[in-house]
């Protein structure tokens, strides 16, 4: 059983379902270069890094020129996306408020574009603290983002969950020494279980939350405390 005093909630693939637009949207420019974009390089390169981690990782030979084009047209991409919720997690996030148990957001996104994800799905008040991609120098998987909202929130990492769908924040999270619980299908939980996360769900539905615990599938119980 572990104490948790704080809830951090990563956005795309964990709060909105976004990551099947996301993954056209790159198909789409690696088509243009004749890169082939394989499933490891989406979980390396795409989920969970920002923007100019996926450029140097995926197109590193690009010129400057190409890569603010491609920069230009992923920003065009973003403000064109209303993606859903994923299943359960609104009612879960409502819930956490309940047990009066503060609730960050950990993101590479752009703090405008957070802001109008979480917006739609009228969700924006529910958080206490964020850290988006201006907030910090490095990017997941390094530590740093989610130690910046340790910090921010004067709290232990070590009594911080986190839910993640990607590897790169499961590593970031693990580094920071926080608990991670991982977010995606089948194909996913031996790669984020292999990271460190505790467990991996399908979406909020299977997290059973009772009095103040949360229990994941295989058993694994989180006790908020105050």
């Amino acid at each position: 059983m572990h104490p948790i005093r704080a809830i951090l909630f990563d956005l795309d693939g964990v709060i909105v379902d976004s990551n099947p637009a996301i993954e056209h949207f790159w198909k789409s420019i690696t088509d243009q270069e004749g890169i082939e974009l394989t499933d490891l390089a989406i979980r390396t390169w795409i989920h969970g890094r920002k923007v100019g981690d996926t450029l140097s990782g995926l197109f590193g030979h690009l010129s400057e020129e190409r890569h603010q084009e491609i920069r230009e047209a992923a920003q065009q991409f973003d403000l064109s996306i209303t993606p859903k919720a994923v299943a359960g997690v609104t009612d879960f996030i409502r819930q956490l408020q309940k047990q009066s148990l503060p609730v960050g957001l950990v993101t590479s996104s752009h703090h405008s574009r957070m802001l109008k994800m979480i917006t739609q799905l009228d969700i924006h008040n529910q958080f206490t603290h964020f850290v988006t991609a201006q907030d910090v120098s490095k990017g997941k998987p390094d530590p740093e983002p989610y130690l910046a909202m340790s910090s921010k929130m004067e709290l232990d990492p070590g009594h911080c969950l986190v839910f993640e769908d990607a590897i790169s924040g499961i590593q970031s999270a693990q580094k920071a020494g926080m608990h991670s619980i991982g977010i995606g299908k089948d194909w996913a939980r031996k790669d984020l279980c292999l990271h460190g996360a505790k467990d991996v769900i399908s979406d909020f539905c299977e997290i059973i939350i009772h009095q103040r615990t949360f229990t994941t599938p295989n058993g694994t119980v989180f006790t908020s405390v105050g």
